[in-house]
């Protein structure tokens, strides 16, 4: 079995309750990694682990557990200097630093050893350099050798550290039930909630007469791809079909603010069912006529969850970078015909009136189209 290290910061700061997050962390690696880890243990805010398997597999799979900061494929040594340079020097060779700077970084927690991190470093790199002829560049190395000499005599070796994405474990921060709709933003907003530590179950309203139409849609592989980054996702499918017959009765103008209205009356309902404590939206201050801030007032009005909205103040092109860096927007882009767009008029209203909603919404028998959606959603489950 290989060894490898997973570093932590947010959760280092962390007081009493830090170990949670460290046991949930390590949940969710051991989940990831679908049986390939074996042997563990949590030494100064990293945890060392034995696991087995192509390696390319397993970095990819912690690419993706919030929680780790970075993580890298690493050697246990003896904690003696002649020893970690003779481990060093043995694992390197000229083919592999041919054309490469070198940088050594040491981090050394036992402050009893006889020589300081920057004398150890000093020293390594100057055998380096005398074996294999590499040239030191301390600014911009082409590799990167870094040693951490820990306390209770253990020392480990590694050539990398690759980054994870941070934030805290799924899991550990509550359950959340977000709309997910088959634009750029929603995915991202989705992103944005697990990052922080919370489970996320989708709900998407479509158009369809039979749910299995958007089964087989791009929405299954916008939520497969999201389900990557916290082991599974649950996703409920509801159509608007509800809805939709009753906008005859109500001014067109109000249709677009109306049908979020719905949506969210939805999510509120389905929240509780799922034991979910917030809603997330994809909403981005003034960015489409449904995002003014006297339409979120006048829709989320009177609302008993608290509402999420990670995006409210990123515009269209930082949106669309991080869709492009967490592997949603090639998905998003495709085609697909969402609700959105079909309750969407020339003129929608863009400072609707909270008191004048209100009435619309009994006028449509709001709470009947919530209950007859709610009796008919369909749930598939995502790996």
């Amino acid at each position: 079995m290989a060894l490898y290290t997973a570093h932590y910061s947010e959760i280092g700061i962390k007081g009493r309750n830090r170990y949670l997050f460290e046991d949930r962390l390590i949940s969710n690696m051991r989940a990831a990694l679908s049986g390939k880890m074996g042997r563990m243990e949590k030494l100064e805010k990293r945890i060392f682990f034995e696991a087995e398997g192509d390696e390319a597999g397993i970095k990819e799979s912690l690419s993706r557990i919030f929680g780790i900061e970075w993580y890298a494929r690493v050697y246990e040594v003896k904690k003696e200097k002649a020893e970690i340079e003779k481990f060093i020097l043995a694992h390197l060779s000229k083919e592999a630093l041919k054309g490469r700077t070198i940088k050594v970084e040491s981090k050394r927690g036992d402050k009893g050893l006889p020589y300081t991190s920057m004398e150890l470093s000093r020293d390594i790199g100057a055998a380096i350099v005398e074996k294999f002829g590499a040239e030191v560049d301390v600014r911009n190395p082409g590799m990167r050798i870094y040693i951490e000499i820990m306390q209770k005599d253990r020392a480990f070796v590694h050539f990398e550290k690759l980054r994870g994405p941070g934030g805290l474990p799924v899991g550990s921060s509550g359950r959340v039930l977000a709309l997910l709709s088959g634009g750029i933003d929603s995915p991202v907003a989705r992103w944005m909630l697990m990052r922080r530590g919370a489970k996320v179950v989708f709900l998407h309203v479509h158009p369809f007469a039979d749910a299995q139409e958007a089964e087989k849609s791009k929405m299954a592989e916008i939520a497969a791809a999201l389900a990557k980054w916290q082991g599974g996702a649950t996703v409920h499918l509801a159509d608007y079909s509800e809805f939709y017959k009753r906008t005859l009765s109500i001014p067109p103008k109000y249709e677009l603010v109306m049908f979020r209205r719905f949506i969210y009356l939805l999510a509120q309902e389905l929240a509780k069912k799922e034991g979910a404590m917030a809603v997330v939206s994809g909403d981005s201050l003034g960015q489409v006529a449904s995002q003014t801030l006297d339409n979120i007032y006048a829709i989320n009005r009177g609302f008993e969850f608290p509402v999420f909205r990670p995006l409210i103040g990123m515009n269209k092109s930082e949106i669309m970078e991080m869709a492009a860096r967490i592997g949603t927007y090639e998905l998003s882009i495709k085609p697909y015909k969402d609700c959105c767009s079909l309750v969407a008029v020339q003129n929608p209203e863009t400072r609707a009136n909270a008191d004048f909603v209100r009435k619309l919404e009994d006028a449509m028998g709001m709470g009947e189209i919530v209950a007859k959606t709610l009796g008919k959603i369909r749930t598939m489950n995502v790996q």
